[in-house]
């Protein structure tokens, strides 16, 4: 069977997200969606558990899940790739499809390359280390060096990190870009039947419940049992147990990826005197760092996701965990020959299946998830989840 790949957060799945899987499924025989676990790349805990989310995904139509661990899933968006990526090459899919502003993969080939220029890298490197965006901080390095403006919007960032990614692994898949459809991907607008991610977390926010003419019925569904329980998640709520690491490990928040010389001392002196997350959030705010870029630090503080743990992962894959499948993923499942890198479905015999250095890494990822049942009590059955044809609901 032709494998599909898709990378994904579904933080909750809507109509967008269906209009995406549905153009991935005309490409091949079955969809492999790579989804973020618990934390995502903006730097939150997911809205809801990996495991709802796994099951919107089934129900809307994927045919396999599996996880994008915390120490890909938390990463700026080169670093998120190349997880993402890596998982695909293994599980042997032909193809990546992704939205994208552009949908032009030969533009999206052009800025790849220019990153493979010395002169272009270091241009990057001082316009960020002033404090600029990474789109504009890659706008103004490719029109220094190469007299043309490329701004680059976020789903054309991910697109470029993918096919680096691809050349990266040296790996045959193949880039798919499609046009993102209205709703921009920080959006708070909701265009008719269409909304990103965020206008639907900020109307959850604001107590309104109108879900069903931008989400697919069973989304609305999961989505609407997850609300009714108290159960979506948001950053704020883990401010007490980040408070707690800053001001518990403060001498080794240096060691923590992304951490900038010097920040570890502002954010333990704001942590000390700001019991409230939105005063902290705002004192340590600089203009060097996008909010974005913030958010990760805080949830690696969290999670203890540490500099050399960062550069190991990016070696390699080190083990793919399967969240569910319906019974054609299942089927491909089997007809994977023996990979290098062990799939998981079961957590049975795990010292028999993973070497310690691995075992360590899914052991990361898994405290990094018992941590967010702290404040989500969701119950993880280490099982993946089985759907059958009959019980999709796609109304």
């Amino acid at each position: 069977m032709k494998a599909v790949g898709i990378v994904v957060e579904y933080n909750p799945f809507h109509n967008g997200h269906k209009h995406h899987l549905e153009a991935a499924k005309a490409k091949g025989d079955l969809v492999i969606a790579v989804m973020s676990g618990d934390y995502v790349q903006r730097g939150e805990p997911a809205l809801i558990n990996k495991r709802s989310r796994a099951e919107m995904a089934l129900r809307n139509g994927v045919d396999m899940v599996v996880e994008l661990p915390v120490f890909y899933s938390t990463q700026s968006a080169e670093i998120f790739a190349k997880g993402a990526i890596g998982i695909l090459e293994v599980l042997r899919a032909d193809s990546v499809v992704f939205g994208s502003e552009s949908s032009d993969v030969n533009m999206l080939e052009h800025l790849a390359s220019l990153e493979e220029h010395e002169e272009f890298k270091e241009s990057l490197k001082k316009y960020l280390a002033e404090g600029n965006s990474y789109p504009t901080a890659y706008s103004n390095a490719s029109k220094e060096i190469f007299g043309e403006a490329n701004e680059l919007k976020p789903n054309d960032i991910l697109g470029v990190e993918y096919i680096k990614a691809i050349k990266y692994w040296k790996s045959a898949i193949k880039p798919e870009p499609i046009q993102r459809l209205a709703a921009g991907y920080h959006s708070e607008e909701i265009t008719g039947n269409i909304a990103s991610a965020t206008a639907i977390r900020k109307s959850l926010i604001d107590g309104s419940e109108k879900l069903s003419e931008i989400v697919p019925r069973d989304s609305e569904k999961i989505i609407m049992e997850e609300y009714e329980r108290g159960r979506l998640t948001y950053l704020k709520a883990f401010y007490p147990l980040i408070r707690y690491e800053i001001l518990k490990n403060h001498s080794a928040l240096k060691n923590i990826q992304d951490m900038e010389v010097g920040f570890e001392n502002r954010l333990f002196e704001s942590a000390l005197i700001n019991k409230d997350f939105e005063n902290f959030y705002e004192d340590v705010l600089t203009k060097r760092f996008t909010r974005g870029r913030l958010q990760r630090i805080l949830i690696h503080v969290l999670t203890g996701l540490t500099e050399e743990m960062t550069q190991e992962v990016k070696k390699a894959v080190p083990y793919i965990r399967v969240l569910g499948f319906n019974k054609k993923g299942r089927k491909y499942l089997k007809q994977l020959e023996e990979t290098k890198i062990p799939i998981l479905t079961t957590f049975k015999n795990i010292r028999k299946n993973l070497s310690e250095d691995r075992r360590k890494l899914l052991e990361f990822n898994e405290r990094a998830s018992d941590i967010y049942t702290i404040i989500n009590p969701y119950e993880d059955e280490k099982i993946p989840i089985m759907i059958r044809e009959e019980e999709k609901d796609n109304g």
